[in-house]
């Protein structure tokens, strides 16, 4: 890690966001295949994969960034 840079929220995007699956469940008789520890697991074993992605940079997350406020702001 390293200094952290916040940018600024998309306008309506929420503080915070959680999944409840217990709608799809009742609904459509849906249950999840994957486990917490198990997608945690997937996820831990294929992260090598990641470390040559591209770094975020303030100037990067501002470029990626400039179309969402433009698009979001009509």
């Amino acid at each position: 890690g390293g200094p952290v840079t916040y940018i600024p929220k998309r306008p309506g995007e929420p503080d915070s966001t959680y999944a409840d699956t217990v709608k799809i469940r009742q609904r459509l008789s849906w249950k999840p295949e994957v486990s917490l520890e198990e997608g945690v697991a997937r996820m831990l074993a294929g992260i090598e994969g990641w470390r040559k992605a591209p770094v975020w940079t303030p100037a990067s997350i501002s470029d990626a960034t400039k179309e969402w406020f433009q698009y979001l702001s009509r």
